[in-house]
């Protein structure tokens, strides 16, 4: 069944493109801790991201040389070199991949210097789950839309304001969703008509009236 160009979206389209979103990132944890490595391997993968592990330096320089990852965990501390240097060596050889550098307390003035350099943010160990997912989210989805450049403000979609009408909300998420395929599907009408079941000619209305320029 159609959906008219007056109806929202259901909420499985907006979870299942988060779902999409997820299983198409990779992060690269590099940690010296067997145990830290699996433990965050496990919980990003239970979240439904594809996650890769180096154990020192050496293997991430080389892992991210090989591959192209969304989002980069990494210790402050490595046996064979320290994160601050792994991270300006990451720079220097043009890798942008956002990094999240994570700290013993003894370390935070190591984190805060990358931060200052360019890393995205940081995390204190022992690590809390609870602060860990909501920030891979966060730098996940950031990095989607900046790559892919659907979004013309980022804070759409990571800062919507609850207290707004619902109607308001929708319509934020829906250009959010049109959006994403809107690039994914290269602008191919028949294509994005496919994936959302909303018939072409209500969603030529939907686009205009969501302000989304047809490509």
């Amino acid at each position: 069944e159609s959906i008219s160009d007056t109806d929202s979206l259901p909420f499985e389209f907006f979870s299942n493109l988060w779902v999409s979103l997820k299983l198409d990132s990779m992060i690269l944890i590099v940690d010296d801790e067997l145990g830290i490595r699996e433990l965050l391997r496990e919980c990003l993968e239970d979240e439904g991201y594809v996650v890769k592990l180096a154990e020192n330096a050496l293997e991430a320089d080389k892992t991210v040389k090989e591959q192209r990852f969304d989002l980069i965990l990494m210790d402050v501390w490595l046996p064979d070199m320290d994160g601050v240097s792994l991270f300006k060596r990451f720079l220097s050889n043009g890798i942008t991949t956002p990094v999240i550098m994570m700290s013993g307390h003894a370390s935070i003035t190591s984190a805060l210097e990358a931060i200052r350099i360019g890393a995205r943010d940081f995390l204190e160990k022992p690590l809390s789950l609870s602060k860990l997912l909501p920030l891979v989210d966060k730098h996940i989805l950031k990095e989607h839309a900046n790559s892919d450049g659907i979004l013309e403000d980022i804070s759409e979609i990571i800062t919507l304001d609850l207290n707004n009408p619902l109607k308001g909300i929708k319509e934020t998420l829906e250009r959010r969703y049109f959006l994403y395929h809107m690039n994914k599907q290269k602008g191919n009408i028949t294509k994005i008509a496919e994936v959302s079941g909303v018939d072409r000619a209500h969603l030529y209305r939907k686009f205009k009236s969501l302000a989304i320029k047809i490509k």
